[in-house]
């Protein structure tokens, strides 16, 4: 039991450059601008397809009978 006593009173701390909050915030800063940017692309994910040009412009387009 004393030689646990005596590695726990011999262990080395490291002190942190800055207080935990501010790891914990610039951590919440950095995953809330990869949300915003992965949200930003969900709509061109979303976004329908631009029809074929040969979609666009029919000569038959608006007739009911069959002639091509």
């Amino acid at each position: 039991m004393e030689m646990f006593q005596a590695a726990a009173e011999e262990a080395v701390v490291n002190q942190l450059p800055v207080p935990p909050i501010v790891y914990g915030l610039v951590l919440f800063a950095a995953l809330m601008f990869l949300l915003l940017a992965i949200m930003s692309l969900r709509s061109v994910a979303l976004r329908p397809e631009a029809p074929a040009p040969s979609d666009v412009a029919k000569p038959n387009q608006g007739s009911t009978s069959f002639n091509s």
